[in-house]
């Protein structure tokens, strides 16, 4: 039995929505703390209690948790709908800044960089190939201007760390930052910042000053 949050729920059952709508849809109704229901022959929502889903068949692609503070997405990321999720998510400044003790389960909250940063993300193969690939020699190191979230929830204000390395060790990479290290898949995401220009575009000065219950993560 479904059990609607004490939020009002706002109904609409159509096909006329495309994948990449209804999904939208589900973001802006996270967001906005509005569960709705919504379907088409693909996908569907369905709120709960305090939360909301997003459906495929029988598989949940996403739980998103719009009361308690702070609002917070958990994603499945083996699902063919998830990179089109992630960059819904990614557009509203709500990156992965967890995983869960589930396979490809990412948590996204509401993130912004440090100031004069701005952020990324990506896998890790990807971050190594952005410090290694593109005119950074084993000499010269890797640029001290980047900084990685430390794969903690966002109740820590204080996990942007700088980067220092990277290395492989059975299969796996070590990503080398100050105080610590953090071991993880190559394919596995990682948030991280880099120095940008004096000049940001209009999308890097979005923020969300009113956001039910979010953290602003800024060292």
């Amino acid at each position: 039995m479904m059990v609607a949050s004490q939020t009002s729920v706002s109904q609409q059952h159509s096909s006329c929505y495309t994948d990449e709508g209804l999904i939208q849809r589900f973001v802006d109704g996270f967001i906005q703390g509005n569960p709705i229901l919504l379907s088409n022959p693909n996908l569907r929502t369905e709120p709960l209690f305090k939360s909301m889903q997003l459906i495929a068949g029988h598989d949940v692609i996403a739980t998103a948790y719009l009361q308690d503070p702070p609002i917070r997405a958990v994603v499945h990321h083996g699902s063919p709908y998830s990179s089109i999720l992630k960059q819904a998510l990614l557009a509203e400044n709500f990156y992965p800044l967890a995983r869960t003790g589930q396979s490809q389960q990412y948590v996204y909250q509401y993130c912004l960089p440090p100031e004069g940063y701005e952020l990324r993300c990506t896998t890790a193969k990807e971050l190594w190939r952005v410090c290694w690939g593109r005119g950074f020699s084993l000499r010269s190191g890797i640029p001290l201007d980047l900084l990685v979230w430390g794969g903690a929830s966002s109740r820590n204000h204080e996990n942007w760390r700088s980067l220092r390395g990277i290395d492989c060790d059975q299969g796996k990479l070590q990503l080398k930052l100050l105080g610590g290290s953090l071991a993880i898949a190559s394919s596995d995401l990682v948030v991280w910042a880099q120095q940008k220009s004096s000049h940001p575009s209009p999308r890097e000065q979005r923020t969300r000053p009113n956001l039910r219950g979010y953290y602003r993560l800024r060292n």
